[in-house]
C-alpha cells in the first residue's frame, strides 16, 4: 500500500494550505484536497515537483535545511492480502 504524507509533512512545520499553495503555484482548493486525502490514486510530475519545491522553501524559512523529495510524501508497504495479479500492472 502507497500512503500519501502530505498532510503530515504539513503538520511538521504548521505549514497552511494556503502558505503552500503561495509557495507551491497550486490552487489552495487542490492542496486542500491533496492534504486530506491518505491514499493518492496518480498524481502529475508538475504537481509532485511543484509540492515538493513548496515545502522546501517552506521548511526552509523555519529554520530547517532540508530538501523535501517526491520519496519523503509517500510510504510503501507490502500487500500481503493477495489483491496484486500482472493483470494489474
Amino acid at each position: 500500500m502507497i500512503r500519501w504524507r502530505l498532510r503530515i509533512l504539513m503538520a511538521e512545520k504548521k505549514i497552511s494550505n494556503k502558505e503552500l499553495a503561495a509557495l507551491s503555484d497550486i490552487h489552495p482548493t487542490s492542496i486542500s484536497k491533496l492534504k486530506n486525502t491518505d491514499e493518492i490514486e496518480q498524481i502529475s510530475g508538475r504537481v509532485l515537483n511543484n509540492l515538493c519545491n513548496g515545502l522546501t522553501k517552506a521548511y526552509r524559512s523555519r529554520g530547517e535545511d532540508r530538501i523535501i523529495t517526491p520519496g519523503d510524501l509517500f510510504d510503501y508497504t507490502f500487500d500481503s492480502d493477495g489483491n496484486y495479479t500482472e493483470s494489474n500492472v
